[in-house]
Formats: C-alpha cells, sequence, structure tokens
C-alpha cells in the first residue's frame, strides 16, 4: 500500500517551572535555588530558611545533545515536579526518545560502587544484545517503579544506560514504556520507567499478545516450515492479511495528540489482537511472531524518503541463511488490491529499492550496530 507516514513534525518546547526555591533533589534538608533553566549553587536551610554562605552563580549547563530519533510518536520532553522534588523526565519528543537526564547531584557526591543488580524473573522473552539491555527489559515487563541503575551507572555511566534504554524499549514487544526518570538518591540513581499502562491491563496485554503470538504461528503453518526463508514468508503473509493499516491512529499522531489510540497503534497488541497498527505495530508484531518461530529478528527504526513527508518508520530485518535481510510488513500491506505484495520481503541492504530508506542509531546499543549488515 502507499505509505502513510506514521510520525507527525515538529516538537512543542517543554514547559518548565519558574524560578524559586525548592526541595533539593539530593538533599530533603535543604531548598536549592531554580533558576527556570536549571538548578544553581545557592541553597537554603529547608526549616528556618536561612540562605547559606554567600554563592556565587554557577556557570550555565550545557545543552543536552540529542541522540536521534526512536519509535514513540506523541510524547513531549517535559519537567515533571514529583512529591517535591525536581526531576528531569524525559519522554519521547516526535519520534525522539529521552536524552540522558542526570539531575541532583553535586560534583562533592559519588556514587558508592554495587556489585551488579539481578533481573527479575518474567514470563516473557527478553531479547537484549548486552546483559544491562536483558536486566532493563525484565524489570520493565515486571513494571518495576524504581529500577536501581547504580552498578551500571558507576560501571559504563548516563550516556551508556540510555543508549540501552532505547534498545530495551524498540526491541521488547512486552515492554510498555512511553518514557522515563533518571532519579539521583543519596546513594545512586534508580530508573523510574513511565509506563503506559497499569500493572493489571498491561499484563493483559501482555498475555493476548503472547496467546495471539503462538495462534498465529499455527494458523500460518510456520511452525512447520521446512527453511527460515519459508517462515519469514508465511510470517510477512499471515500478518499482511490479519490487520489493517490504523489511519485514526496516524491522523491522530499528526496532530500531536497522545490518547489510547496512539498508544495501541505503537504495539503489537494492537496488530495481533486488534487487528490493526502503524509501522511500528507491524513491526512489533513481525518481530514477536519471528522469534518465537526461532528466528533472528530486530526492529529498526528511522526514515525513508519515499514516504509522502520523508517521515519516521519502523521496519525489520532477519537472519536468513547467515544473511540480515530487510522486511518491510507495512509497505507490504495492500490497501485495495487484495494481492499480497512481496515488494519488500527479504531485501538486501543494496537492494535499489531502500536507496531512500535512512536507518537511525537508536534501535540497538551502538556497540552493535554493525552487527546486522547483510
Amino acid at each position: 500500500m502507499t505509505f502513510e507516514p506514521e510520525f507527525g513534525g515538529g516538537s512543542r518546547a517543554p514547559y518548565l517551572p519558574e524560578p524559586g526555591w525548592r526541595p533539593d533533589p539530593a538533599d530533603p534538608a535543604i531548598d536549592r535555588w531554580w533558576d527556570g533553566a536549571g538548578w544553581t549553587a545557592r541553597t537554603r536551610n529547608a526549616f528556618t530558611q536561612v540562605e547559606h554562605t554567600a554563592y556565587a552563580p554557577a556557570p550555565a549547563p550545557a545543552p543536552p545533545v540529542r541522540r536521534g530519533r526512536g519509535r514513540l510518536a506523541g510524547l513531549l520532553a517535559v519537567v515533571v515536579l514529583l512529591a517535591g522534588v525536581l526531576v528531569a523526565a524525559r519522554a519521547s519528543d516526535a519520534g525522539l526518545l529521552p536524552e540522558w537526564a542526570n539531575v541532583g547531584r553535586t560534583a562533592a557526591q559519588a556514587l558508592t560502587p554495587t556489585t551488579e543488580p539481578v533481573a527479575p524473573a518474567v514470563d516473557y522473552p527478553v531479547y537484549g544484545t548486552t546483559e544491562l539491555v536483558r536486566y532493563l527489559e525484565s524489570a520493565m515487563i515486571a513494571q518495576e517503579e524504581a529500577i536501581d541503575v547504580t552498578y551500571w551507572d558507576t560501571e559504563l555511566g548516563g550516556p551508556a544506560i540510555e543508549d540501552a534504554l532505547r534498545e530495551a524499549v524498540t526491541q521488547n514487544p512486552y515492554a510498555f514504556v512511553k518514557g522515563w526518570v533518571f532519579w539521583d538518591t543519596a546513594t545512586g540513581v534508580e530508573l523510574r520507567p513511565v509506563y503506559t499502562y497499569g500493572r493489571d491491563e498491561a499484563d493483559r496485554r501482555r498475555s493476548l499478545t503472547a496467546t495471539a503470538v503462538q495462534l498465529g504461528l499455527n494458523a500460518s503453518r510456520a511452525t512447520g516450515a521446512s527453511s527460515d526463508k519459508e517462515k519469514v514468508t508465511r510470517i510477512h503473509d499471515y500478518l499482511v492479511s490479519l490487520g489493517e493499516y490504523d489511519y485514526e491512529a496516524y491522523d491522530a499522531i499528526n496532530r500531536g495528540e497522545d490518547t489510547e489510540v496512539v498508544d495501541r497503534s505503537q504495539e503489537a497488541y494492537g496488530l495481533l489482537v486488534e487487528g490493526t497498527a502503524v509501522c511500528n505495530g507491524y513491526a512489533q508484531a513481525f518481530l514477536a511472531m519471528a522469534e518465537a518461530a526461532g528466528l533472528d529478528a530486530v526492529q529498526v527504526t528511522g526514515s525513508d524518503l519515499a514516504g509522502a513527508t520523508g517521515a519516521d518508520h519502523a521496519w525489520n530485518k532477519v537472519l536468513v541463511d547467515g544473511e540480515w535481510l530487510l522486511v518491510d510488513v507495512t509497505w507490504d500491506d495492500p490497501s485495495t488490491n487484495p494481492r499480497t505484495s512481496h515488494d519488500y520481503l527479504m531485501l538486501a541492504d543494496g537492494d535499489p529499492r531502500l536507496i531512500t530508506r535512512i536507518t537511525d542509531s537508536d534501535w540497538v546499543v551502538d556497540a552493535h550496530l554493525g552487527d546486522y549488515s547483510s
């Protein structure tokens, strides 16, 4: 079918609180002056409200560095005031997943080294390329409210944690996360995900998605396929026949809305259970079925200039006979022609049909970006 872009263009500026005294994120016994753009070195006793010794204005912080596009749409970078403590909350911005936020800790504060934490046991698969990614996937599937990342912050640093988070939310159809907050404590760093759903609704969607995956493998006869190529073709054709592109969500995304319809459109659940999704949901559904069928697959994000506005897009790569090949179920789903197209089924990187396609760097950790070239 003709490609309909998934993401609307442009973004809105984040809201920042007005200047004033606010509880210090690292020490509730003191207040710290917020100048409207960031924390300063100016402090006072929280109870007596007596300002501490003379202060010199802190140098302006360097602007954050954007790290490229991710898979979510329709949310904004925001600053959230939680329990009277200002923390940098990061959500996606017209397809951009959050940048690393490390607020509240002064230069004099050091993290206490910890042992590597143990990931919680979960009933759904994790696919991460690194131990950190798998740990984050498991913790987010378990819907942990506060995930201890002190060990990883000490060993790898904040940007590496964000890099792993981007892979975790892109590559796992069973983790429903639309943003996150990094919260500095007196002893370390916590990741507090912004979950799309409450625990009960998330568990319901996970269970239905996993069931739909197994039903789809049986209905498509992918489990009985004699080769990986046949498995990929049967899964591809099944997904094309199963659902339709979600134009309602597409319109809502272009209007900058953050709704249940938009959330559903991004998920494997949307296509597999409710029969409709945008490109991210198609790619998530293929990923879930391919992995369950014993294939090695990933979701890829980027853009394609052949779209109406060169908008953000999502597709898959799958390992077939030792070669990573592109599969784009969305672009092979016909809008009016009942014939299932195979135009974007198992294409090598150099195929002329992909000349307008640009892959970003946010769908897998940087160290493994080169692993998926054909």
